[in-house]
């Protein structure tokens, strides 16, 4: 997932305060908080997508390789 405008500005703001040294535990734990939520939300899309998919026919593939082994 991309991450959102909003997002990308609160992680440069951390990245600099952090280079500075300035990051209080609360700073931390603002950042952990909305990583941990975004990268939940990409789970969740990940295993939509995946769910979608349709299952792979391995009898089909079997019935290939063995035309191709023919061959």
């Amino acid at each position: 997932m991309i991450q959102s405008p909003e997002l990308q500005m609160k992680i440069a703001h951390w990245r600099d305060k952090q280079s500075r040294g300035e990051m209080s535990p609360e700073d931390w734990i603002e950042a952990m908080t909305a990583l941990r939520e975004h990268r939940t939300g990409a789970q969740a899309a990940s295993a939509a997508s995946k769910a979608r998919k349709a299952p792979v026919n391995t009898s089909a593939l079997k019935d290939s390789l063995r035309t191709l082994k023919k061959i």
